[in-house]
């Protein structure tokens, strides 16, 4: 029988995003899991392998459980306090010295098996936790922070290719991005592709296909208010759509109401009367508006997997999607869905047009191939089994 291992599972808030905390649950039911950083609300966990380490939000309450944490690494292992402190010298400012510590100090306190960021960027604060202390590193690519931040942030161009050659083994929640990740070191033999798992209860709800018997198109995005999400891409091919006589209600999930930009291209193409806004929903909530929709429409400029997809794809709803990041993996055109150009509008609204002109026999056939498919390969059990085979193999 293998042994427990202490595993820090680090996306920096707790709680974390839906799809780590349903990592987090998983790992737990086989090894031990540390979560460190900021609590930003309540949180209890039902199983007791669940360990959290926060960092006070409060400066001065900080100070005082960094203090004793400080004291606590002292009597128990002071070399590592003093090479910490070694390592903060290099910060430029006595806050930023004193944010890292008190960081930092808590993850040496507890020495986990595995540190496992699941945001790339994240190695330029703690890569030094392998180079310097020597705790095996594991870092995730999940989209953004490969796909786009080293071109709008160039020095992460260069943190990557100074740790990048020091980490254990890296995640990729696609084959695309673990290549886009290729770049900035030959990491091909350390990388794994796992899945982001979907929850069962999407899967649960499945219907196969009936076409509503109404002439509106109900189409629905998902996702923050963020350039790379390309809505307005979207609000063009609605606009195009309009004029040519489509009945379209465009419903988006996650932005409480548009960007500045959005609203003034909402206006200028007279189409504000069609498109409604919904602040983020919980997953019960989010499966619930899906269900009143009749299609769900990506338009991104850039993605992992995006998991709303698959969510969708679990329930039975339809999908469009641009071909972004590893969508491609996912959205087989004209069998899992319609997978289109990015930024390219006249698409969107061919697609959406192509999906509203096929016959329902068509689209239930599409319907339960994505469905099948996501089942498959999206399995919530299946992922958490390949993730504990993979710390497995860093820690041998």
């Amino acid at each position: 029988m293998k042994k427990k291992l202490k595993i820090a599972i680090y996306s920096g808030t707790i709680p974390s995003t839906s799809f780590i905390e349903r990592l987090i649950n998983g790992v737990a039911e086989h090894h031990e899991v540390l979560l460190f950083g900021v609590q930003k609300k309540n949180i209890s966990y039902a199983s007791k392998t669940i360990r959290v380490f926060t960092t006070p939000k409060s400066k001065w309450v900080n100070v005082f459980v960094t203090f004793f944490r400080a004291l606590h690494l002292l009597i128990k292992q002071p070399k590592l306090l003093f090479g910490l402190l070694e390592e903060i010298k290099s910060e430029k400012t006595r806050y930023s010295k004193f944010v890292k510590f008190s960081r930092c100090l808590p993850i040496l306190l507890h020495q986990p098996d595995i540190l496992h960021l699941q945001w790339a960027k994240d190695i330029g604060v703690y890569g030094f936790l392998k180079t310097k202390f020597n705790i095996p590193l594991v870092v995730s690519f999940r989209g953004a922070h490969i796909n786009y931040t080293p071109v709008v942030e160039p020095k992460y161009a260069s943190v990557y290719k100074e740790f990048f050659p020091h980490v254990d083994a890296f995640h990729g929640v696609s084959h695309t991005i673990v290549k886009k990740a290729s770049q900035y070191d030959d990491i091909r033999s350390r990388s794994t592709v796992i899945y982001s798992p979907t929850p069962e209860f999407f899967f649960n709800t499945y219907k196969p296909y009936q076409k509503p018997n109404r002439k509106t198109i109900r189409v629905v995005s998902v996702g923050r208010n963020h350039w790379k999400k390309g809505y307005q891409y979207a609000v063009d091919a609605l606009h195009q759509l309009r004029l040519k006589g489509y009945d379209i209600e465009y419903s988006l999930i996650g932005p409480a109401k548009p960007t500045e930009a959005l609203l003034f291209q909402m206006h200028q193409l007279d189409v504000i009367d069609v498109m409604s806004f919904k602040s983020q929903l919980n997953q019960q909530e989010l499966l619930e508006a899906l269900q009143y929709q009749d299609v769900l429409l990506l338009p991104s400029l850039g993605e992992g997997i995006a998991n709303v997809v698959l969510e969708a794809m679990a329930m039975g709803l339809p999908v469009i999607s641009t071909d972004c990041g590893g969508m491609a993996e996912v959205v087989k055109h004209m069998e899992t869905g319609w997978l289109v150009p990015m930024r390219d509008a006249k698409a969107i609204e061919a697609a959406i047009i192509d999906f509203y002109n096929t016959p329902e026999n068509k689209l239930k056939s599409m319907v339960s191939e994505a469905h099948v498919f996501v089942k498959r390969e999206f399995d919530y059990a299946t992922n958490i089994a390949k993730f504990i085979e993979f710390y497995n193999t860093v820690v041998k």
